[in-house]
């Protein structure tokens, strides 16, 4: 492919100018290798600080945690860690199993001696990012009901011994806040879970504060009700949790109903949802959900108040990979039952359609005997968590014959290539992911994708590309020597520069060796690529890639 033998000769250049960086080696207990997600000024990504922080009060590492992403190219043993600022640090470490991109949530610990705004360099791997954390003064207040019941009280989702808790399983209190500040509020511990609560809230009586539950309840915990005392400062109150036991039953997908659109590289929402039917012999708390398929899984939770046949409405999680029937098997206990959801295709709106059978036919440089077939088949590439759509290429020969044109998947509105960094020069094999464009961030947007380690005839470099969309929604005319004149309408314009690492900082590379621009068409695909090589960052293309017929299914 060409644009493999421009990478070739970019990263040949990469190595002339000398970029450095160590390399760790593989062994027993191997480490995990990747790069912490950042934007193009350093900061994290995602930027997420949860918690409260106040000068002179103890961090809670369960309550006070900031979350990164990391692209995994090795699987193994990690160590996340951020320098202590102010008193204070955060830390994770633990194993990853799958690469790609992984959340990873750092505690927090020591404790803040004073107010401000803290800067906290986030270190993995040899990367580096930052994340900002704003240190309050303690706000001070009372707890509605203190030092009775709390008054009021909302508890939320259910509790069962043995049952793993959710982000629904929560208490909803009162808080009249005289100080304004930072607040944490915490219950003790019950049955071998606790409620907590960190942020910061304003001056104010009855303001509602939802404390989230914590832990685990041990499956040999008695049911009945459960008293929790919620602790601020010297003000408390109490709440009680009511501790059902599991209920039983059976399922029945006989008379299965859908609700929402499920539509191919659509994310699920609340409103994608099916209902069966559920008999309850045993009423109490109840967690039914099926296997993941086409990266879909329906689940539901709740408490049956008596033994009764009644309706259960199974949300939709995940986002679909392909279009077509697929089979769900719903498990409730030792209860099975089973339904198929139909996934309608990507709609037309898709700007690099992935659908099986699709294919384009390109010329280059203007030379109408010089063309390229791509074309998607059937079979995906599964590198869990995500599932690749293969696209083929050929210079000349038909299908099926023909070479492996790289794997591609969606969410949401990013669109990912998945690719070996040995295919396009590098000495060594290194699967990456990353992100080639954006449909729905506004012109003048950009991105970077994680930095890779590598090496080049034994020299080692580090490079990223740097992606921006230039235009968007503008026509574009392709004049073809084969076809003639052809309009594209609704083409966003994407401009990809490579940036290397060199004396610990990214510059961008374009005056040494160019750059590539890349036009997508609204439910077409790539109609136009060009490579401006150096010296310079505009002027005539090197090389010129149109579209000139596509079938898109």
């Amino acid at each position: 492919m060409k644009r493999n033998i421009i990478f070739l000769l970019i990263l040949g250049i990469v190595v002339i100018i000398g970029c450095q960086k160590e390399l760790s080696f593989e062994g027993p207990n191997t480490p995990a290798e990747g790069s912490l997600l950042s934007d193009a000024t350093g900061d994290c990504l995602p930027k997420t600080v949860n918690g409260a922080y106040a000068a002179g009060v103890a961090l809670v590492p369960a309550s006070n945690t900031i979350t990164v992403n990391v692209n995994v190219t090795q699987t193994g043993t990690y160590a996340i860690t951020t320098d202590t600022v102010n008193g204070f640090y955060f830390s994770a470490s633990g194993i990853f199993t799958t690469p790609g991109n992984n959340t990873v949530t750092l505690r927090g610990n020591g404790t803040p001696f004073a107010n401000g705004v803290n800067n906290f360099v986030v270190s993995f791997d040899s990367t580096f990012c930052d994340i900002q954390v704003t240190v309050s003064s303690p706000g001070a207040g009372t707890l509605a009901g203190a030092p009775n019941a709390c008054a009021p009280i909302t508890v939320n989702g259910t509790y069962s011994p043995g049952v793993a808790l959710t982000t629904t399983n929560t208490a909803v209190i009162q808080v009249n806040v005289t100080t304004a500040g930072a607040f944490s509020i915490t219950t003790d511990t019950v049955a071998g879970i606790w409620f907590t609560y960190s942020n910061v809230l304003p001056l104010g009586n009855g303001q509602n504060v939802t404390l989230q539950a914590q832990g685990n309840i041990p499956a040999a915990t008695t049911t009945g009700p459960k008293t929790f005392t919620v602790k601020l400062g010297a003000s408390q109150c109490t709440f009680v949790v009511n501790m059902a036991g599991p209920a039983a039953g059976t399922v029945d997908c006989s008379g299965v109903t859908f609700a929402g659109t499920f539509t191919a590289g659509q994310a699920m929402t609340a409103a994608n949802n099916a209902q069966i039917s559920v008999t309850v012999t045993t009423p109490g708390a109840y967690s039914i959900t099926t296997d993941t398929v086409n990266g879909v899984w329906f689940n539901a939770s709740g408490n049956f108040a008596t033994a009764t046949t009644t309706p259960v409405t199974l949300i939709a999680n995940g986002t679909p990979v392909n279009s077509g029937p697929f089979t769900f098997t719903v498990k409730w206990g030792t209860s099975t039952c089973t339904f198929v959801c139909n996934f309608s295709p990507a709609p037309p709106n898709d700007y690099f359609p992935r659908t099986t059978g699709s294919n384009w036919s390109y010329e280059w440089d203007g030379v109408a005997a010089d063309s390229l077939l791509k074309w998607v088949i059937a079979p995906t590439n599964s590198v869990p968590p995500n599932i690749y759509n293969i696209f083929m290429e050929t210079d000349g020969t038909a299908p099926p014959t023909g070479d492996s044109s790289g794997y591609f998947r969606k969410n949401g509105g990013d669109y990912f290539e998945y690719f070996d960094l040995a295919s396009i020069g590098a000495d060594n094999t290194d699967w990456v992911e990353y992100t080639f464009l954006k449909d729905n961030q506004p012109a003048g947007s950009s991105w970077t994708s994680p930095g890779w380690t590598n090496s080049i005839a034994g020299t080692p470099i580090t490079f990223r590309f740097k992606d921006s969309i230039d235009q968007k929604d503008i026509t574009i005319t392709n004049q073809m020597t084969s076809t003639g004149s052809v309009d594209y309408q609704n083409v966003i314009v994407i401009v990809e520069r490579i940036q290397v690492f060199s004396g610990g900082i990214w510059f961008d590379a374009t005056p040494i060796f160019g750059y590539f621009k890349s036009y997508f068409a609204r439910g077409i695909g790539l109609i136009k690529a060009e490579i401006f090589n150096a010296p310079g960052t505009g002027g005539t293309p090197s090389f010129t890639l149109r579209l000139r017929r596509y079938q898109v299914f």
